[in-house]
């Protein structure tokens, strides 16, 4: 992929200072919300997601976006190649037959060899220029405890109405237009309209209520870890980070066990045995002992599988689909909010306070005291990880 490709999916858009958010905890919270907002649609939905399964929620939120194309509302929908494999044929069909534009990301191709493995795994839905969804999850019955049970996978989306919903339609726009051209002459001028908001609050400024999106391409393109480092370097009462994919980099490794040797309260969330990678956990876990013996917190969730993606630095937070881990700062499309606005930052202080208290926490004492396998299990998944994440992507 050139340059030119890699500029048009990474990007540090400007600080926002006008918007409104509501943080939507679980499936049962914002698969209504955004299914509501698609419903009162009267120009265009756009749908950016990886995670996109033939079931339940996938039925429902095709029949809103079936409902959506009857009142003449332009959608589309872009998905990720692997991400939406399980869609079956007779939904993308129902899709198509409707007049939905419906296109995938980096389809896998063997010539493409491992240029296969960049995907695309934002999550961001778009309802008129006016309203923006983003986090973590994906249309599948996994995040819905009506569908999942009690063991649906906890993450968040992060309803958003103000300034900054104009440029997450921009960062959908840059990744549609690596496929196609918007043809419809009135959705064009009405984004047209929506980009020409003003540079308000460029730079950062903690003094007001602000929000940001940082996009990540990989190859070599690293905004959303440079600014979680700058933030914990910075950090002076608290750095809590919670992941679902805990493969870190060195430089996140040092920047929070100084952080943690210098007294700052840092505390890790990570998944318990509920996990859809072992794998990746068991790889996770081979650095538990340094970060312990430097002070740093490491809690594992219980109730269920924890999908979240967020850290909370201070007065700071940033929440989305990157997990902070190597792969998917290597190889996918991600995308995040930052904010300094305590109308984002309190509710999620809140969900992580709430997730701790369910979670157990790892002591250095019993952690020097696990079994001979499970060592071995982590040094081999450690192993092949390490292996994984230095394969080139060029």
């Amino acid at each position: 992929m050139n340059s030119a490709d890699t500029d048009s999916f990474t990007c540090t858009l400007p600080w926002r200072t006008r918007n409104h958010y509501h943080l939507l905890v679980d499936g049962d919270q914002f698969f209504p919300r955004i299914m509501q907002a698609v419903d009162a649609a009267t120009s265009a939905v756009d749908v950016e997601m990886y995670l996109f399964e033939s079931g339940g929620i996938a039925n429902q939120m095709i029949d809103h976006l079936l409902a959506a194309r009857q009142r003449d509302v332009y959608v589309r929908l872009l998905l990720d190649h692997v991400g939406s494999h399980n869609l079956n044929h007779s939904d993308r069909d129902r899709l198509r037959n409707a007049g939905v534009d419906l296109r995938f990301f980096n389809r896998v191709k063997r010539h493409k060899q491992l240029r296969n493995f960049s995907r695309d795994h934002r999550k961001i839905v778009l309802v008129d220029c006016a309203v923006a969804f983003i986090g973590g999850a994906g249309v599948t019955d996994a995040f819905s405890p009506r569908h999942h049970g009690e063991r649906a996978w906890h993450d968040a989306m992060v309803e958003i109405r103000g300034e900054l919903v104009h440029d997450w339609q921009l960062l959908f726009e840059r990744t549609w237009q690596h496929y196609d051209a918007i043809h419809d002459e009135e959705l064009r001028a009405k984004l047209k309209r929506a980009f020409d908001l003003p540079q308000a609050a460029p730079l950062m400024n903690r003094g007001i209520p602000q929000a940001r999106i940082v996009a990540s391409r990989g190859l070599g393109h690293k905004p959303i870890l440079g600014s979680l480092l700058s933030e914990i370097k910075k950090s002076s009462q608290r750095v809590w980070l919670c992941t679902a994919y805990f493969y870190p980099s060195r430089k996140l490794l040092k920047a929070l066990r100084k952080a943690a040797l210098r007294g700052v309260d840092v505390r890790l969330l990570l998944p318990g045995d509920h996990t859809d990678h072992p794998s990746v956990r068991y790889a996770g876990r081979s650095w538990y002992r340094q970060l312990l013996e430097d002070k740093v917190r490491v809690f594992e969730y219980q109730p269920r599988f924890l999908h979240l993606k967020t850290a909370l630095v201070d007065d700071w937070v940033t929440i989305g689909s990157c997990n902070f881990d190597r792969w998917n700062l290597h190889w996918n499309l991600e995308a995040n909010l930052e904010a300094l606005d305590p109308a984002l930052n309190q509710p999620v202080q809140i969900m992580l306070e709430q997730d701790l208290r369910a979670s157990k926490e790892i002591t250095l004492t019993s952690w020097k005291r696990r079994s001979w396998h499970e060592k071995i299990r982590e040094r081999f998944w450690k192993w092949v990880a390490v292996f994984l994440a230095r394969l080139p992507n060029d």
